[in-house]
């Protein structure tokens, strides 16, 4: 414990003083040495003590691990919006959005096997004199856990902080599709490798990474209870509390989530579940105004020796206060071969009614606009493109059917990996239509964090590290909104190529996608005016791994936009529709300082601009100096 105190002194001499040598001297001094205390007993000698000395250690052990990052970010704008406040020039030192600088993970196990953890982070001492900023803080507080063995199988139970938990696909899954990305931006969640080039050579050889343990899963507060190896190879999980996705407006009114999964293994090849959601929540005290969803599916994962087979079917039914939509139904199916065959392929093939409502799940929510919580500082965060989107493959939404199949090939160091989608609205709407900015999203997103509908013409929206925009479809009279199905067409290829210049490795990633919406289905892009819209766009990353230690980065990005005459209509004086250009050309440095320390440095210059748009017109630069050490 004493080793404890000696942090607690270390966190206020770090957040008091406020000098970048105390904090880089902790970081190192702290951070750097594998740090574990263990509670011990010792009967042999005894030292002289006014205190009691207690008969056991209340711990049998505790362990702490976690980061410290520090980030300085710069942005020069040259050219920006008119409704720009004048300040052009951005330095700040800390996240732009609230991630930890400092993040101490603290775990332990009790004699009473009771598991305890708990996040300890400071987001940023350089962000002006506000406390909250400054304080030692809980990120996602404090979590009890315990495990107790019986001979009819092994419990677990869990409450206290958020945890992250997944289920199914139409139940409780994140936001995950396949890894066609550039690695020139970095995210906080992103660890430090012993040497710099390994993320690369991770990325070439299998296209994961590693993206934190929150990748792929939700945020959740409340009792988790888990219960495995039981009779007949049964098993289940469950949570019952709150998240995001379902907070009232005012505080104190009821709100909850309930999740169950029941799992039995028949086989070594065979197992099926039965998956339940229940979402409920009160906007108002007073009067009858609330909001509930519930979902039940049930699930079958076949793994063969070459191929792997799931399928999710669901019922769901959406009601609140004003109408009840009644039930719908949701068909997922994924068929993928083993990676070991000469051309691996994925098959995915679903439908998603309009009824079938969900914002946990692992598909976007097109249909009720009411189902994100219209909280201050919370809706903005978690909200995702509502309206017509836009998306790449194995990215369903409800209101959609439609089909993709991906595939892979290898030729000696090149390796191929494509895909192709259709997709069709199952109920026409009069929504418009929504894309999200491949290259220079992150940079849009930057400029306003969670801003909705602002930019010189209300059609961007920023979530986390991301930015989407809103285009309006009309009929042939301009003014009236158009009410119709959409059709969506996708095609995606990527290649990786790794070479040796004088045994130096070299990494080549290109990624190219189109991406279609038009009045009726084809099943490829449609690349002329029938197109309501398209979207075009190339990104290439260069890693020249110069040592073990250094990595030079390369990454240049270019996004094409064109709508047809039944889009909103620019400000030229032309009345013509969106032909819009986004660019990126960036610069970086990869340095290993340890083995568990690293460096990286990113230069960008971007551009944003439509010739129709007139004020659409963004340049600049940014520059961000990252120094992660984990420990």
């Amino acid at each position: 414990m004493a080793a404890f105190c000696d942090y607690r002194l270390a966190c206020v001499l770090f957040s008091v003083k406020r000098m970048f040598t105390y904090s880089m001297v902790f970081a190192l001094a702290f951070m750097l040495v594998p740090f574990r205390l263990a509670a011990q007993e010792s009967h042999s000698k005894h030292i002289f003590t006014s205190n009691l000395i207690p008969e056991k250690s209340p711990a049998s052990s505790i362990e702490f691990s976690g980061f410290y990052r520090f980030y300085l970010y710069g942005r020069n704008q040259h050219e920006t919006f008119p409704n720009n406040s004048g300040k052009t020039l951005a330095l700040i030192a800390g996240d732009l959005y609230r991630e930890p600088m400092l993040l101490l993970k603290l775990k332990g196990l009790s004699r009473e096997r009771i598991r305890f953890s708990a996040d300890f982070m400071i987001n940023s001492i350089y962000k002006g004199s506000s406390q909250a900023n400054q304080s030692l803080t809980l990120d996602l507080g404090l979590n009890l856990e315990t495990t107790f063995l019986t001979d009819y199988g092994r419990f677990r139970l869990r409450s206290g902080g958020v945890a992250w938990y997944r289920q199914s696909r139409l139940t409780v899954w994140g936001n995950r599709s396949l890894n066609r990305m550039s690695l020139f931006e970095r995210r906080p969640q992103t660890a430090v490798d012993a040497e710099a080039g390994q993320r690369y050579q991770h990325y070439y050889a299998n296209g994961l990474i590693d993206e934190g343990v929150r990748y792929g899963s939700r945020a959740f507060q409340g009792i988790f209870f888990e219960g495995k190896r039981l009779p007949m190879k049964f098993s289940f999980k469950g949570v019952i509390g709150k998240s995001n996705f379902n907070r009232s407006v005012e505080e104190g009114n009821d709100n909850f989530t309930a999740c169950a999964h029941l799992q039995n293994e028949l086989n070594d090849s065979l197992k099926i579940s039965y998956n339940f959601l229940q979402s409920f929540r009160r906007e108002s005290p007073a009067a009858a105004d609330f909001q509930q969803y519930s979902i039940s599916t049930g699930e079958a994962v076949y793994r063969s020796k070459h191929w792997t087979a799931q399928l999710e079917v669901g019922w769901g039914r959406f009601a609140n206060s004003q109408y009840d939509m009644g039930g719908g139904e949701a068909v997922l199916f994924n068929l993928r071969t083993n990676k070991n065959l000469r051309v691996p392929l994925t098959l995915q093939l679903y439908r998603i009614s309009p009824q079938f409502v969900n914002v946990t799940g692992n598909f976007l929510n097109t249909t009720v606009l009411e189902v994100f919580p219209n909280v201050a500082g919370v809706g903005a965060t978690i909200r995702t493109p509502y309206q017509g989107p836009m998306v790449g493959l194995q990215s369903p939404a409800n209101n959609r059917q439609g089909a993709s199949l991906n595939f892979e090939w290898t030729v000696g160091r090149l390796k191929f990996n494509a895909g192709m989608g259709c997709f069709a609205e199952i109920d026409s709407t009069d929504n418009g239509l929504t894309y999200l900015h491949n290259v220079n999203g992150q940079m849009l997103a930057r400029l306003y964090l969670f801003g909705q509908r602002w930019g010189p013409y209300n059609a961007l929206n920023s979530n986390y590290r991301g930015t989407y925009e809103e285009v309006n479809i009309f009929e042939v009279d301009g003014i009236t909104p158009a009410r119709m199905r959409k059709f969506f067409s996708v095609a995606e290829v990527q290649a990786k190529w790794k070479s040796a210049f004088e045994r130096r490795n070299v990494y080549v990633f290109a990624l190219g996608r189109v991406n279609t919406c038009q009045p009726e289905f084809n099943p490829v892009p449609v690349l002329d005016d029938e197109a309501l819209l398209r979207q075009y766009s190339s990104e290439i990353d260069v890693c020249f791994e110069w040592n073990s230690r250094t990595v030079l980065v390369m990454n240049y990005g270019v996004e094409r936009i064109r709508g047809n005459q039944q889009t909103d209509v620019g400000d030229s004086g032309d009345l013509l529709a969106r032909n819009q250009t986004s660019r990126l050309l960036g610069l970086g440095v990869d340095w290993s300082l340890s083995k568990r320390a690293t460096l990286f440095l990113r230069h960008a210059h971007y551009l944003y601009s439509d010739p129709n748009f007139l004020e659409n017109n963004l340049s600049g630069t940014e520059s961000t100096l990252e120094i992660k050490v984990m420990f």
